[in-house]
């Protein structure tokens, strides 16, 4: 299977057993952003966790094998300036984690860029070395239906 059929097909079998990004990062302990980065097809899980999502949704052995599998993490665009770049790395592996996080959290809806701040600050990570700490605030606007 494709990444793009992995990733429909995880998905899928995800939202039929109404398992929430949340839930599944609960059962491998790990972070809901990045285990949603994960069902993406944008990180990995170590096999031992791998085989505790594909428990917890029903995954056949080849999708719960492609969990531990490396990602090519390739979707974004390219930039030469490498600020810009990781920035566009960040968006790129977890944009579309993001982006389901918050339709499960806020629903049908986008985070507003107008009535938004942005935030940088520096900081001190757990071994002293200098951090970039980025806090995106925006006005949570949800798609109206009519």
């Amino acid at each position: 299977m494709e990444k793009d059929e992995i990733r429909k097909t995880i998905k899928a079998k995800r939202l039929a057993k109404k398992v929430t990004i949340a839930e599944v990062a609960k059962a491998v302990g790990r972070n809901p952003t990045f285990v949603a980065a994960v069902l993406q097809g944008n990180h990995k899980l170590s096999p031992e966790e791998g085989k505790k999502v594909g428990d917890l949704l029903g995954l056949d052995a080849e999708l719960t094998a492609s969990l531990s599998k490396f990602p090519v993490r390739a979707d974004f665009p390219n930039t030469t300036d490498p600020f810009k770049y990781r920035l566009m790395e960040i968006i790129g592996v977890y944009g579309d984690s993001m982006r389901e996080q918050a339709n499960e959290m806020f629903g049908d809806g986008i985070m507003s860029a107008i009535d938004f701040t942005l935030d940088m600050e520096k900081v001190t990570g757990s071994q002293g070395e200098a951090r970039c700490k980025i806090t995106l605030n925006g006005k949570w606007l949800e798609y109206k239906t009519f």
